[in-house]
Order: structure tokens, then C-alpha cells, then sequence
């Protein structure tokens, strides 16, 4: 039922943010397509990844349960001790992210990424902490330049003054 819930948040988001990207002023002089692309394209990845999971849901309801490893019962401790913690992790990315979002203009987009990413793999991928810090830095030198450099999008410099 979460995952369900999940793509439904997203299909109307991704709704709202398409229709607010096409509502965008269209300019007289300059490109022809105009400043509703790029905000279009991710609006429209949105739409597919919610699709795709609201199709996945219900793709895993329609497919008879397996009787090889029986499903735990809802009272069962360790069930409930394992929802508990994904609940936990859920809540903990998105205070994260909303840590993230209040910090990216002040801080600016080099140090709050950073940050903001290594945590992240800090958590998820706990192999190996110097791997983790290349990934992140990696990943937001890159977004940067590909922002800054070919999309022209001015980011944030914060407390770099770049």
C-alpha cells in the first residue's frame, strides 16, 4: 500500500509541476523552445517514474504469492521492529532533504551537495567512506558544470562566493 501511495504523490506532482512548466512565459526573442523544456522533461520523468511504480505495485498484486518462504505475520515482532526502521529512514531522508533545500541558498550548491550526498551514501552504501566522498564530489562537480556552464543556470555560491 505505501509503494501506491508513493506513486500517486507522484503522478499528481509530477501533474502539478508539468502544468506549472508549461504555464511559463514564452519568450519573443531567443530560443525557440522556449524556458518550459527542461522543467517539461523532468516533469515528464516524473510522470514515468511514478507510472512505472504504480504499474509495479500492481504488477506484484496480481502475481500469486509464493508459497516457498511464507510471509511473516503482521504481530510479529521482528515485522513490526522492520517497518519501524524503514519508517525511521523514511522520516530521517526527508527532514535530510528539507535540511538540504533550507541550506542550499545560504550555504550554496558546492558544500550543501556535498554534504547533503555524502550523508547519503555515508548511510546506504557503507563500503568504503573515501569511495563515497569521490562519488559525491564527482556527482556535483559534474551537475555543476552542467548547470552552470551549458544550461547557464546560476547557482548558488553561498559561503564560496565563486
Amino acid at each position: 500500500m505505501p509503494d501506491l501511495v508513493l506513486s500517486v504523490f507522484a503522478i499528481t506532482g509530477a501533474l502539478i509541476y508539468l502544468r506549472a512548466a508549461m504555464s511559463l512565459e514564452k519568450l519573443q526573442v531567443g530560443d525557440a523552445l522556449g524556458p518550459q523544456v527542461f522543467p517539461a522533461i523532468v516533469a515528464l520523468c516524473m510522470l514515468g517514474s511514478g507510472l512505472l511504480l504504480a504499474w509495479e505495485t500492481w504488477r506484484k498484486r496480481m502475481k500469486p504469492e509464493s508459497s516457498a518462504a511464507p510471509a511473516p505475520e503482521p504481530g510479529n515482532r521482528t515485522h513490526a521492529a522492520a517497518d519501524n526502521r524503514r519508517d525511521l529512514v523514511l522520516v530521517a531522508m526527508a527532514a535530510w532533504t528539507a535540511i538540504y533545500y533550507a541550506a542550499f541558498e545560504p550555504v550554496g550548491y558546492i558544500p550543501s551537495t556535498m554534504i547533503y550526498l555524502s550523508a547519503l551514501l555515508f548511510y546506504f552504501h557503507r563500503v568504503n567512506p573515501l569511495i563515497n566522498l569521490v562519488y559525491a564530489a564527482v556527482f556535483t562537480a559534474v551537475a555543476y558544470v552542467l548547470f552552470s556552464d551549458f544550461l547557464q543556470v546560476v547557482l548558488p555560491s553561498g559561503i564560496l562566493q565563486l
